[in-house]
């Protein structure tokens, strides 16, 4: 019996000493489930971008007015800038992303301007002939016009871009490019306006004489002037305008330079349902109100693209400085001075820009 109980009292201290390993084994593991977890918490990268906007693709035509050039007058859109912000969160343990990001741009104003100013004068010689047989009459009349027209006409464009999109890491490369799909909306917009006055204003200067051949010869002359002015002016609107949305697919990614420095580069495709109109309003003094509107729905290709050397200079912050672009295939409405049509116009919106971006 004694050994027996020898037996059994190892036995359950090896079975007490096995649980204890176990626990602390169990224990171990979770441990290292928690840390390999908190490897890879969610991350949010912030951006904010300020750029130089240049607006290329076409002239934006409208039909024209008095002092302003006939048929038409062209307007080339002006320097102008864009500022813009975006997003991206990165599930945690995951290599998804959820990105979005808006940005607005304005163009300077573009103008033209016209003074003119014109004169013509007359000159007439009348004789009456004998009246009542004793008196001969002449009339001269000089009279002088000078017309005046004075017009101005502004033209200014912006664009709204906001991007919606769902990123995935794909591994390859140095930086792990992301491949991102989505949809974009883009509104863009031309507006112009002009306005002008015309004056007109007339002198004439009329002269009689009267010749008399009675017994006592007299000469009579008398003199009068009358004046008249007439102005008018007018104000015309032009609004061309682009809204579209659609799908797009994008790629953005990094590559290491030396150090902190990296070379960033990003482009993207998208096809955009877009409903298209062209609005023109004239006003008159004296006259009435003018109003048409051209519009259709159209399918829009779109392509954007941007490079950037960027440096981080935090674990958390980069600045970077790049050049970008966004090109609409023939996305605004307006005249065509060949036929007197309205077709598409192209629409690039590109510049250099900085950007400042954190990672939290």
């Amino acid at each position: 019996m004694p050994p027996t109980q020898s037996s059994l009292r190892g036995s359950l201290l090896s079975g007490a000493s096995a649980l204890a390993m176990s626990v602390s084994t169990s224990g171990a593991q979770a441990q290292n489930v928690t840390n390999t977890l908190s490897v890879a918490p969610p991350t949010t990268t912030v951006w904010v971008e300020g750029a130089l906007s240049l607006t290329d693709g076409g002239s934006f035509n409208v039909p024209s007015f008095p002092g302003l050039g006939a048929p038409y007058t062209s307007f080339n859109a002006r320097n102008g800038f864009e500022g813009a912000v975006g997003f991206d969160y990165r599930w945690p343990n995951q290599p998804w992303h959820f990105v979005f990001d808006f940005r607005y741009g304005q163009s300077g104003t573009a103008t033209s301007n016209s003074a003119s100013s014109s004169s013509s004068s007359s000159h007439s010689f009348q004789t009456s002939g004998f009246i009542n047989s004793s008196v001969l009459k002449t009339t001269t009349i000089d009279k002088k016009t000078t017309n005046s027209a004075t017009a101005q006409a502004l033209e200014r464009e912006r664009h709204i871009v906001a991007d919606f999109m769902v990123g995935r890491d794909i591994g390859v490369g140095a930086n792990a490019p992301q491949v991102q799909f989505g949809f974009r909306i883009a509104d863009l917009r031309a507006t112009g306006q002009a306005q002008g006055t015309m004056q007109s204003t007339s002198r004439t200067d009329t002269q009689r004489t009267f010749y008399s051949s009675s017994a006592f010869p007299s000469i009579v002359t008398t003199k009068s002037s009358t004046s008249a002015a007439s102005s008018s002016s007018f104000f015309a609107r032009w609004n061309s305008r682009f809204f579209g949305v659609g799908p797009r697919i994008a790629v953005v990614g990094g590559v290491p330079i030396a150090g902190t420095w990296s070379f960033d580069y990003g482009a993207g495709i998208a096809g955009l349902f877009a409903d298209r109109s062209l609005d023109l309003s004239v006003s008159t003094n004296p006259g009435a109100l003018f109003q048409t509107k051209f519009s259709n729905n159209d399918f829009v290709f779109n392509a954007d693209g941007s490079l950037a050397v960027s440096y981080k200079f935090t674990n958390n912050y980069k600045f970077s400085v790049g050049v970008r672009g966004d090109f609409y295939n023939a996305a605004l409405l307006t005249f065509n001075p060949a036929n007197g049509g309205v077709v598409g116009t192209n629409r690039i919106y590109w510049g250099p820009f900085v950007r400042l971006t954190g990672t939290f």
